[in-house]
């Protein structure tokens, strides 16, 4: 799983089309005798028969785009490719599903395992598109999926029985006036002024919507406008975006938000459009899975090592669409380098390579082999 996790970390690729990631997992499902089914720009699965073909399959999950981020640790394997990152551990992931690939054929369990490999997870929503394979037209099973956490300790298990991840949606606030001179301010409405007035105010929302284990959060992560020191631009955009716990929760701050901008707009005496893209449901772990998970764990001996979340983490993930189709959970796994603080997305992130131990572990005790083999 190491040699697999360097050669991926080395060569990242980002969003949908994968060609080089797809290639090296497919040549490796095939060495260990596997037909995969792949579709270019919509992942690879590959069906793993148990010895008791009749009990309801698992899904196995794992991602693997990375981000357009330029790396900082200066490791020996460290990406080649400018601009391009495995900043969310998405290498660990599909490394980890390859070594457990090739013990399930070594060692199969009672039933059958799909093994899925998706790109696009990073707001491209792969899962859509891998949920298309001839292999996942199952009208039952159970899907699983491990996270790698940066900043959690190596080897820990965080889990959730209700919801893990947060619903998210995307935002653009386009902005538009006459400008003017930067002398006379109270001529022309100016979208900087405007743009940081929604900033502010949406914040405040946010917080205003926010309970007790169900956070709301709303973030402007690009604001452009302007470009000269004595002219009010004519122009603003925003661009964000919004996770909440709740649909109701979800609901109501679109709601707000569309009325913040129609307000803003008066008051600033600008037009001001704002669209909003739905994004991914939120991840919910089933209740009876997880028990069944969680007793899973503890025969692995892995007990010690759990820990429920106290609120869902306010990331999102297009897995939440597997878990639409069928019921399951995701985890998070542990794989905090030392005392480094850059969590998942950072250019700075590191994953320790032993959280691959406890996520072939984890995946284990769900898929043990099967007592026929003697090995069980």
């Amino acid at each position: 799983m190491v040699r697999h996790r360097r050669h991926l970390h080395q060569n990242p690729e980002v969003g949908i089309d994968l060609p080089d990631t797809h290639q090296y997992v497919v040549e490796q499902l095939q060495t260990w005798g596997l037909a995969p089914e792949f579709h270019p720009s919509a992942g690879i699965s590959v069906l793993i028969p148990g010895a008791v073909r009749t009990m309801t399959p698992m899904v196995f999950r794992a991602d693997m785009d990375a981000l357009a981020v330029q790396e900082n640790p200066d490791i020996p394997f460290r990406s080649a490719r400018d601009g391009a990152m495995h900043a969310c551990g998405h290498d660990l992931h599909t490394a980890t599903l390859l070594g457990l690939a090739e013990d399930l054929v070594d060692r199969p369990t009672d039933r059958d395992v799909v093994v899925v490999f998706q790109p696009g997870e990073e707001s491209h929503r792969g899962a859509t598109k891998v949920l298309e394979h001839k292999n996942l037209q199952l009208k039952s099973a159970e899907a699983f999926a491990v996270h790698v956490n940066a900043v959690m300790p190596t080897g820990s298990i965080g889990y959730s029985r209700g919801t893990f991840m947060a619903y998210g949606d995307w935002f653009l606030l386009d902005i538009h006036g006459p400008g003017g001179h930067a002398s006379s301010p109270e001529r022309a409405g100016n979208p900087v002024r405007a743009g940081s007035q929604f900033v502010e105010e949406l914040v405040s929302i946010a917080q205003e919507l926010s309970i007790p284990g169900g956070r709301v959060v709303a973030t402007v992560t690009e604001f452009l406008s302007g470009n000269t020191v004595n002219v009010i631009p004519t122009y603003g955009s925003l661009r964000g975006t919004m996770r909440s716990v709740t649909e109701s929760q979800r609901e109501e701050l679109h709601t707000r938000m569309h009325e913040l901008c129609k307000r803003l707009a008066g008051l600033n005496n600008m037009e001001i459009s704002l669209s909003i893209t739905t994004g991914y449901p939120a991840v919910i772990s089933e209740p009876d899975f997880m028990s069944a998970f969680l007793g899973a764990v503890e025969r692995e001996g892995l007990g010690d090592r759990l820990e429920e979340m106290e609120h869902p983490n306010m990331v999102m993930e297009d897995f939440s669409y597997f878990l639409h189709r069928w019921p399951g959970a995701m985890v998070y796994v542990g794989a905090a380098v030392g005392e480094n603080p850059s969590f998942n997305h950072s250019a700075g992130a590191q994953f320790d390579e032993d959280a691959m131990k406890t996520s072939f572990a984890v995946f284990r005790s769900l898929a043990p082999a099967a007592e026929s083999n003697g090995k069980g």
